[in-house]
């Protein structure tokens, strides 16, 4: 399938409103290639007591009194995480919100974004590093691991693995790519 036959595929199955119930929000950017999408993906800083610490994840983070809207959380932490700015784009849709394995009574809503293009990434304290990963790549790589305790599922990215949220949520954008 041509990348922008899975995008159109994707923006009729996506939500067309976020659950403003959720706690937090990530951004799923996406990229098209030659002949794949790509998301962004970032590698956390180890922090003590952060039990996301070190993950591959997508930017993102949690819903503070001055958000107005899940929107406005995802654009204000992939600002200030990755320096690429997302409020003249409109979003593509969103997934179902997501609770969290780890902390089981939080939840995050995605919001999906589209880029033609190679956005300048700057990344803060927070990240150590970011990858533009093929979607059909990292399908390849469907695993098994035991991550920080926990026997999960797993994507590989070279060293690293995706597991928990954010591999549920890449989960959910495959099948809504790839099904039927």
């Amino acid at each position: 399938m041509h990348p922008k036959d899975g995008l159109t595929k994707l923006v009729g199955r996506l939500k067309r409103a976020p659950d403003e119930r959720a706690d937090a929000a990530v951004a799923i950017l996406i990229r098209p290639s030659p002949d794949d999408l790509e998301v962004l993906l970032v590698k956390r800083t180890e922090v003590e007591g952060d039990p996301w610490s070190g993950d591959m994840a997508f930017p993102g983070g949690k819903r503070c009194s001055q958000d107005r809207s899940l929107v406005d959380t995802a654009v204000r932490e992939v600002m200030e995480e990755t320096g690429i700015d997302l409020k003249a784009l409109e979003p593509l849709g969103y997934l179902e919100s997501l609770f969290s394995w780890v902390r089981n009574t939080f939840s995050v809503q995605p919001v999906l974004y589209l880029f033609e293009d190679n956005p300048t990434i700057s990344l803060n304290y927070e990240l150590t590093k970011y990858t533009w990963t093929p979607m059909k790549e990292l399908e390849k790589t469907r695993s098994q691991a035991v991550v920080k305790g926990w026997d999960s599922p797993v994507f590989r990215v070279g060293e690293d693995v995706v597991w928990g949220l954010t591999y549920r949520m890449l989960e959910r954008l495959m099948e809504m790519l790839w099904e039927d």
